[in-house]
């Protein structure tokens, strides 16, 4: 009876191995997000936190016609 437990234990323990493997190589071939992307919003924020401290009209409409600018892939 304590075999059979020690067999299909390690069976399992296999299984979980292999499954981690796989989702491994799954996760280095799926593709990257861009690097742009938390740059623009850093960028964004930037911006906007730049606007707020001036508090002039001007740069908020600047501010605000760039974060709704179309995004080009």
């Amino acid at each position: 009876m304590n075999d059979w437990l020690s067999v299909e234990v390690a069976r399992e323990r296999r299984e979980s191995i292999l499954t981690e493997a796989e989702e491994r190589r799954l996760a280095r071939h799926a593709p990257r997000k861009s690097l742009w992307t938390p740059l623009r919003a850093r960028v964004a924020r930037r911006m906007f936190q730049f606007a707020v401290a001036l508090e002039k009209e001007e740069t908020w409409r600047a501010v605000w016609e760039r974060l709704e600018a179309p995004r080009h892939p």
